[in-house]
């Protein structure tokens, strides 16, 4: 779950200008469209009677053999996969909710014609009631795509393919309005705007590896995955056939290996997670003398970007590579790969065959088989979520989220700075120049907590309720555009990356601030009635983790203002590395299935944040009793609820398709081990809970790892 934003990401999606719509807020004026009351089926509820699970235990297992399971075991047992919930987890739980509410509310605003065509939820509506027409979609197969593959097939050179993937990159690329979510970019070359590292007032042209389809490098070469390589080569014929592209299964093949190839020459996760190599300013200029067989200035005029004169590449050394490949590949191999990635992306706003043949790859291949299209409406959500999310943010805030529950989060986050900074103040391993520099960053951290104060509101975007692709490539083409106008201006620090409804977190590096949306703010990760501990374990240790992130592997080279900078000691760093590679041979120890071990190394800081993150959830509750002695509960303490709160919160089981797919990227650790893995390096978790010699968590003093 744990999301790095930085301006230019791995994998997997900007801030705007120009109009803007205000929170209201829940309980003040708001949408007349709104509901005065939410059906039963979505409204959040408490688990338990104080927010802790009881039912959920199974108290057969020791918490020092299994923790995750010792909270979690008595639902794993009496959970059951269907098609209809191929995997179950908490967090699934609120990513299911959040679009049941917006679908609610979208279908009020669809059926309301009085509202203004021009405002947001005029907007909403209109695009909720074109994808909504079914039968429209079926009657234009894939007609829509008409003009962009003839550009395709008009691409007859080198340098004009060069100059059409430039617009393939930009503004035919399908950018989220949620702007935490990296654009996948399918052309030889991503091409991105953001915030400058360098300097954080300011913006940059980003331009990086890019052109596969499959989920990284390591899925055109791992055994392991031959069956996923070998079902995409079978999903690109099917799409081309489905264009009528000439001998659809002969360029399907060629596709898999240009890909294959691209995925030789990338850099893989794990390199991609070096923030000072992965940064490397150049003149377009340097750039075509870097990699002169590709058509540069072609490129950025085809992204609307041939003004530019100087941008960041991340992958250096790939680059000349790519662009050999791009320059040894037949242009009817090019033409093939990019008609296959323009359906590929349109997959859910065209006829039922195209939807079929994405989902059965997309979504069945990588999570389970047995896996269950969602209704229409759901797919109407993902797609305005995807393109006009912030206007569905202002209708969901104003009906899900109090005043009071951001006040109350405010407050654990509070607690949680201060807690921290007293660990900074003593962290021995620090020089006392360096623990002033970390102390400033953290005093200067925003904390970004429910929702923004203002959100775009799209105006000058058009949306017809008869043209659902129209409505797409506008969108598509309205939020390249907003980026390219933010070029010359001084960067929008007011500006959130993530949209309200969002269920995700994240530290932004070149912003020095962190995101918590009021989606996640839902129980059991945030609940207003519940027990404080809990709440402290729940949310407390989530906005934790996304505060260490500014301190971590990553944070070192980023100071107090978002500027790429290094203001640890080559000493220090040596010393961090050090403690962060215990805990990444601690997680590689671990095999979540047969054969397939978790790349410690790419979760490392992840684990790390875990783990100073749940430290000081643990010293912010105690604050927050203020020397006060905490109550206990059914039996149970407040340190205890503490270590419980978090343990509920990632409760989760997964098929192994999932998990496979999971551990092959590295990504993130699978849910039970953003448990059990932080858990036996922390002091306090033993005492809690008696854990002993030979339980099978066990650490020995000396094996625990204590960063700060």
């Amino acid at each position: 779950m744990r999301t790095l934003f930085v301006a230019v990401a791995l994998t997997c999606l900007f801030a705007s200008f120009g109009s803007m719509v205000t929170y209201a807020g829940n309980g003040a004026a708001h949408d007349p469209t709104a509901a005065t009351s939410p059906a039963a089926d979505l409204i959040s509820h408490s688990a338990g009677a104080w927010g802790l699970g009881l039912v959920d235990q199974d108290h057969s297992i020791r918490p020092g053999d299994n923790f995750f399971m010792y909270q979690n075991g008595g639902w794993f047992s009496r959970t059951e996969f269907t098609a209809q919930a191929p995997f179950s987890a908490y967090w699934n739980d609120l990513r299911k909710l959040s679009p049941r509410r917006l679908i609610a509310i979208l279908t009020e605003v669809a059926a309301d014609k009085s509202i203004s065509s021009d405002s947001a939820a005029g907007k909403a509506g209109a695009f909720y009631r074109a994808f909504m027409d079914e039968k429209a979609a079926q009657e234009k197969g894939v007609t829509p795509l008409g003009p962009q593959l003839k550009m395709i097939k008009a691409a007859k050179t080198k340098e004009q393919m060069a100059a059409l993937m430039g617009t393939i990159a930009g503004p035919w690329t399908q950018r989220n309005a949620n702007p935490s979510l990296q654009p996948t970019h399918r052309a030889f070359f991503g091409v991105n705007i953001n915030q400058s590292q360098t300097d954080p007032n300011r913006y940059a042209v980003y331009i990086g590896q890019a052109g596969l389809g499959l989920p990284g490098p390591e899925y055109y070469s791992d055994p392991k995955l031959a069956d996923i390589k070998a079902a995409y080569g079978t999903y690109i014929g099917e799409a081309l056939n489905l264009l009528g592209w000439p001998d659809a299964e002969k360029r399907a093949q060629e596709v898999v290996d240009l890909e294959t190839r691209i995925a030789k020459a990338s850099w893989s996760h794990k390199q991609m997670l070096d923030p000072v190599k992965t940064f490397n300013p150049v003149t377009v200029r340097e750039l075509s003398i870097l990699a002169p067989q590709f058509n540069w200035r072609g490129f950025l005029g085809g992204a609307e970007l041939g003004k530019t004169d100087n941008v960041v590449i991340d992958a250096k050394d790939a680059f000349p590579k790519l662009a050999s490949t791009y320059a040894e590949t037949p242009i009817e191999v090019l033409q093939a790969q990019q008609a296959f990635v323009l359906l590929d992306n349109a997959g859910l706003v065209l006829n039922s065959d195209v939807f079929k043949a994405n989902f059965e790859f997309r979504v069945r291949m990588f999570n389970s088989r047995n896996t269950a299209p969602r209704p229409r409406s759901f797919t109407a959500w993902i797609t305005l979520e995807q393109y006009i999310g912030d206007a569905l943010g202002s209708l969901f805030v104003d009906r899900y989220f109090s005043p009071a529950s951001k006040t109350a989060v405010l407050e654990i986050a509070a607690n949680l700075k201060s807690a921290f900074d007293t660990r900074l103040q003593n962290a021995t391993w620090m020089s006392p120049a360096t623990r002033a520099k970390a102390r400033d960053k953290l005093a200067k951290m925003k904390m970004n907590i429910g929702y923004p104060d203002k959100v775009e509101d799209y105006n000058g975007l058009e949306i017809k309720d008869t043209d659902l692709y129209g409505d797409v490539a506008r969108a598509t083409d309205f939020n390249w555009h907003r980026l390219v106008d933010r070029l010359d201006r001084p960067f929008d620090s007011s500006y959130w990356f993530y949209t309200p409804q969002t269920v995700n977190y994240q530290y932004i590096l070149t912003a020095n601030r962190l995101e918590i949306p009021a989606g996640t703010l839902q129980p059991p990760f945030f609940d207003l009635k519940a027990d404080p501990a809990v709440n402290y374990g729940a949310i407390g240790s989530l906005i934790g983790a996304t505060i260490v992130n500014g301190f971590d592997n990553q944070g070192q080279h980023y100071d107090a203002d978002g500027r790429l900078h290094d203001w640890w000691t080559a000493e220090e760093a040596k010393t961090f590395q050090g403690m962060t590679k215990t805990i990444a041979d601690q997680y590689s120890a671990v095999d979540p299935l047969p054969g397939l071990p978790i790349k410690g190394e790419l979760v490392a800081d992840e684990a790390v944040d875990d783990l100073v993150g749940w430290e000081i959830a643990l010293d912010g509750y105690r604050l927050s009793l203020k020397g006060q002695p905490a109550p206990i509960l059914d039996g149970i303490t407040g340190d205890q609820r503490v270590f419980l709160g978090r343990a509920q919160m990632w409760r989760a089981k997964f098929p192994p398709d999932f998990v496979r797919n999971q551990i092959a990227t590295g990504a993130n650790s699978p849910p039970y081990m953003r448990v059990n893995g932080p858990a036996p390096n922390i002091d306090a978790w033993y005492d809690s809970f008696d854990v002993r010699p030979g339980e099978k968590m066990y650490l020995a003093p000396g094996d625990r790892v204590h960063v700060w």
